[in-house]
């Protein structure tokens, strides 16, 4: 929206008592008897409300973790009589996970099972704005003014004997220092403690979890240049091979130190080592007076933030009116009233400054002095998460690249075509998986010899010996020398490779075919599937949940049909993504291939 024009806000219960027009009883009855006898209801409503009529109401969706607050401050501002441009406005909550909201503006807002699209958002960080904005209709959603409305930092989380044994609170320490001191093979024995066993580091999945998303951009990319190096991915796996407690969110790891504690301190120090976690978490956590406290560890080399934007989305839905509501309520909290509150909650204000409770005494610090994290750059968040799929996820994957001749078409502006930059992006992500991931790769293009498809590689570890190298060495070759050239046969290949993965089948991991590709099926076999066919056959595939095998389908170029494409990865129970201009076909095929199919 317009926000260089502000909306006219008044609140008469602020500024001192009004001057009141002494009127007689029967006046006052004798003047609505008249107003209702003309129909003018209106005029009535304005006349009993003091200045505003009609009822505008801004919908606002809020993290959970914020929305008793936020209901708190909309019933304060209501009893205010707020008016916005001569309409009585109001405002109404709603709270949904910010990894839910992301995912559903990045792309067609689906009303079915989202309900009506908000007028304005805010989630618990500035990452999952940028996460979304991956996404070009998302990012043009998202307003120019994204104001934050309180801060609490990502820190890493131990009970205090065990951060204090491992040294981690007499100095400063980066993240890359604390994952190292996290790391030894001999445990809890390496600081002359053999009773608390193994390192146990607890982690919040990214996909879902603010906290878990925030560390691993931070841990990912340690020099916070927008990049992983060799180094930093190393670092990576250093923080996989001491994972032991993987959870959705950090409740989960909260409460169960809280109930191991109760019974046994020396059973908490078994159940968890270490979690990233928001200060917000370590304050609430400790006020309840635990019996094994935790401590903060804030690292050094900059602090990786849970910011609260107010973002008034400026959505296909957007109703002027109702965004300049929600303008309204963002400075009505932005205010005095909304700053105090979240200072009480446990938050910092939008400049760092902490409330009453922020104290060493609760295991927290005061004064901030590392500075907060370089603004976020989508790709950066989406290659944060995928990089942590990549490395903490079993994979049994088949990559299914089309090489049907339209993918010859050169990239405007580019020398490139579709195919190249398809082959660079999966090689790309394929950097990214460990040696024990399993990967095979077909191409399909129909010929003159009637073959919808080629098995190039079988589903091999990517560390397995091939030939003078290994399995990777031999897929990169592989990658790199597809040709286009024929038709598309689609429909008997997406079957095919559904049923190869099933053949495959390894428990425990992600199953996956990931199908690449710019047309729809336009084979010339005879006897081929049917669309109706097709989707009969992965429907029956995947009614036992067990042994499901997504087929994530990738639309490459403004050809694809999207509708088609959509029907088949829904078939399958999982979701479909599209390139229409192949500029950011390396982001939509990383995102494709750590999925959480």
């Amino acid at each position: 929206m317009p926000h260089g024009r502000p909306p006219t806000v008044r609140s008469h219960r602020r500024g001192g008592p009004r001057r009141r027009l002494a009127l007689a009883p029967w006046l006052i009855i004798a003047t609505v008897v008249v107003l209702l006898g003309a129909g003018i209801t209106a005029g009535y409503a304005y006349f009993i409300k003091g200045g505003c009529s009609g009822d505008a109401v801004a919908s606002i969706v809020v993290t959970p973790r914020i929305e008793s607050i936020m209901q708190t401050l909309s019933n304060s501002w209501e009893k205010s009589s707020p008016n916005v441009r001569g309409t009585c406005a109001r405002v109404k909550i709603e709270a949904k996970d910010s990894a839910e909201v992301s995912n559903a503006l990045s792309g067609e807002w689906d009303v079915k099972t989202q309900g009506t699209p908000p007028d304005a958002w805010v989630p618990d960080s500035s990452a999952w704005v940028r996460r979304a904005s991956v996404d070009a209709d998302a990012e043009r959603i998202m307003p120019d003014l994204q104001p934050s409305l309180a801060r609490t930092p990502t820190v890493i989380a131990m009970p205090k004997e065990m951060a204090e044994a491992a040294g981690m609170t007499k100095e400063p320490l980066k993240w890359e220092q604390i994952v190292d001191k996290l790391k030894p093979a001999e445990g809890w024995k390496a600081y002359n403690h053999p009773e608390w066993g193994p390192f146990k580091v607890g982690l919040a999945d990214p996909q879902v979890s603010t906290a878990g998303l925030l560390a691993l951009l931070a841990i990912s990319d340690t020099d916070d240049d927008g990049e992983v190096s060799d180094k930093e991915q190393e670092t990576l796996l250093d923080l996989k091979r001491v994972i032991k407690l993987k959870v959705d969110n950090t409740n989960e790891i909260l409460n169960g130190l809280k109930s191991a504690g109760a019974q046994d301190p020396a059973a908490a120090f078994k159940y968890v080592s270490a979690f990233p976690a928001l200060e917000q978490d370590v304050l609430t956590y400790n006020l309840a007076r635990p019996r094994v406290p935790l401590v903060a560890i804030y690292p050094t080399d900059g602090i990786a933030e849970a910011d609260f934007p107010f973002l008034v989305l400026e959505g296909s839905w957007k109703d002027l009116q109702r965004q300049d509501v929600a303008s309204a309520f963002m400075r009505y909290i932005r205010g005095p009233l909304g700053k105090t509150a979240f200072q009480d909650a446990g938050f910092r204000d939008g400049n760092r400054v902490a409330g009453r409770d922020l104290t060493p005494a609760n295991g927290v610090i005061e004064k901030m002095t590392a500075l907060p994290r370089a603004v976020l750059l989508p790709e950066s968040v989406q290659h944060a998460a995928a990089s942590w799929t990549a490395v903490t996820r079993p994979t049994n994957m088949l990559l299914v690249f089309d090489t049907s001749g339209s993918m010859r078409d050169t990239i405007p502006g580019t020398s490139k075509t579709r195919l190249d930059m398809t082959k660079a992006a999966a090689i790309g992500a394929l950097s990214l998986l460990d040696d024990d991931a399993r990967v095979g790769v077909w191409a399909f293009a129909t010929t003159e010899q009637g073959n919808d498809h080629r098995k190039l590689l079988d589903l091999k570890a990517l560390g397995e010996p091939s030939g003078s190298g290994t399995h990777r060495d031999a897929l990169k070759r592989e990658i790199t020398a597809l040709e286009a050239g024929g038709r598309t046969g689609l429909y008997n290949t997406a079957w095919a490779a559904c049923q190869e993965v099933r053949a495959n089948f390894q428990p425990g991991a992600a199953n996956v075919v990931v199908l690449l590709t710019d047309g729809a099926d336009d084979n010339n076999i005879a006897g081929g599937l049917s669309l109706e066919k097709l989707l009969s056959n992965l429907r029956g595939a995947s009614a036992d949940a067990a042994k499901r095998v997504p087929v994530v389908t990738v639309g490459l170029g403004i050809k694809a049909d999207s509708n088609i494409l959509r029907q088949i990865s829904a078939a399958t129970k999982t979701s479909t993504y599209s390139s229409p201009t192949s500029f950011d076909i390396s982001q939509v095929v990383l995102t494709a291939l750590f999925s959480r199919a």
